[in-house]
């Protein structure tokens, strides 16, 4: 048996030995999985509350067939409101991914649905469902689920399994006794690191995904995501601490070193590049935003006024009335009067989430949680692509009802019978190109630290004592 494996074998026996590991990963066990229960309960009410405004159009095209059949059964004209295709009501839903019990991420500071009609400003359809105008900060703060538990927590115990791993040989004076050993002290100190580490590191993993998996399994590439990111997030900071142990004298010293580490990655940086993210690229307001598209649209409604009462009068024999004529290009005047307002906000929105994308690489934690949103489809960019597929789809729905309008086509039993009517499907967009990049964020930051650390032992055993 070589003085490696001897080394390593010594090592495990010192970890197991050690009462505070089983606690660890107990701890570690419990808050995995109240957060898993609670992330949940959280995607299964929203996936529900979706579903509910996603049917609403269903409801109520089956409660106008009801009327329409109604009404021609005893010989009368339906109204309106049932045979005029702008009179039409539909919706569109941003369904939950599979994994959304991982992280509550951005997706309460988005709207997850569309409300849209014919003539509704294709910008306001999300009116209805977007969380107001709350604080920000408050939106942003996210929920109790599995990811904060990774981001924030592991960290923690695993700088609680490893900070004196060294540091502590070095007090006592053992430290000099293993540097004697024939095994180079890179190979020493890596080695007592990893297997330090690993020994809760990968438990804790399986634990983790485990516990996803039981939520939904139907997304195995993204458990396998998950596990892989959750591992490398692992990786640098058991890589931290082994750092840190090169340099600490003491116990005490390597943990508060290692503390303020924690302290300045998983929370001063992420703050600090925050604030100077706002400065450098303020989000829009969307309290002026609103006011000046309601403000823009009374002016427009204003401007027609006279117009839309001379068309209420107005007598045609066409199958729309000269009201709802008058009202198309009312509602084409306000669009074009509206649209260098969206442009402005869609244009100030994207330059601050283009920032904030570039922005997460100051710091591993930011790379872990980004990753994880993206992993749980509750991340921003999801969020806007649901957004222009519903503006989209809006604007099919325009067309649809122009059209009939055009060839002074009402709607009939049969309509309401078939399935003749536009339906929104959300489509995926793609994410490995921007986990690939997560990864390979972890791999530069894992590879300075190890990078101080190599140059650390080049010095040689006597520094290390």
């Amino acid at each position: 048996m070589n003085a490696r494996t001897t080394l390593r074998r010594l090592e495990r026996k010192r970890m197991l030995r050690d009462r505070a590991m089983p606690l660890l990963l107990f701890v570690f066990a419990l808050l995995a999985g109240y957060a898993v229960l609670a992330g949940d309960l959280w995607a299964q009410k929203r996936a529900e509350a979706v579903e509910q405004i996603a049917t609403e159009a269903d409801e109520a095209m089956a409660l106008r067939r009801e009327n329409f059949a109604a009404m021609v059964a005893k010989g009368e004209k339906p109204n309106f409101g049932l045979v005029y295709a702008t009179a039409l009501p539909f919706r569109a839903g941003l369904p939950s991914a599979p994994l959304a019990a991982l992280s509550a991420g951005q997706a309460e500071g988005y709207p997850p649905a569309a409300s849209i009609s014919p003539f509704a400003d294709p910008y306001a359809i999300f009116d209805a469902h977007s969380a107001g105008h709350e604080n920000p900060a408050v939106l942003g703060a996210g929920r109790f689920d599995l990811a904060f538990v990774i981001v924030f927590l592991l960290p923690l115990l695993l700088i609680a399994a490893t900070y004196d791993f060294w540091s502590r040989d070095v007090e006592n004076g053992s430290a000099g006794i293993q540097l004697a050993q024939p095994v180079r002290p890179t190979t020493l100190i890596l080695m007592r690191a990893a297997t330090r580490g690993m020994m809760l590191l990968v438990p804790a993993t399986v634990i983790a995904t485990l516990f996803l998996f039981f939520t939904n399994p139907r997304d195995p590439a993204g458990l396998a995501l998950f596990a892989l990111i959750m591992f490398l997030y692992g990786v640098f900071w058991i890589a931290l601490t082994a750092a840190i142990n090169l340099f600490a004298r003491t116990s005490t010293t390597a943990a508060l070193a290692s503390g303020t580490a924690w302290l300045t990655i998983v929370l001063l940086l992420p703050a600090s590049t925050a604030a100077l993210m706002d400065l450098a690229a303020p989000p829009p307001s969307a309290i002026a935003y609103s006011n000046a598209v309601r403000e823009a649209g009374l002016e427009v409604r204003a401007a027609h006024a006279s117009a839309a009462k001379a068309a209420a009068a107005a007598k045609t024999d066409r199958a729309y009335p000269a009201s709802l004529w008058h009202s198309r290009r009312e509602i084409q005047q306000r669009d074009a009067r509206l649209a260098p307002l969206h442009r402005a906000h869609a244009a100030d929105g994207a330059r601050h989430r283009t920032l904030a994308n570039a922005a997460r690489f100051v710091s591993p934690a930011v790379i872990a949680q980004d990753a994880f949103d993206r992993i749980a489809g509750t991340d921003a960019t999801r969020a806007m692509t649901f957004q222009e597929q519903a503006r989209a789809f809006a604007g099919v729905t325009r067309a649809f009802a122009f059209d009939w309008m055009d060839s002074d086509r009402l709607m009939t039993l049969a309509d309401y019978d078939g399935d003749i009517l536009p339906h929104f499907a959300f489509v995926e967009s793609r994410r490995a190109g921007a986990l690939a990049i997560d990864i390979a964020g972890f791999g530069l930051f894992t590879f300075l630290v190890l990078g101080v650390a190599a140059r650390r032992l080049r010095r040689g055993a006597p520094s290390l004592l």
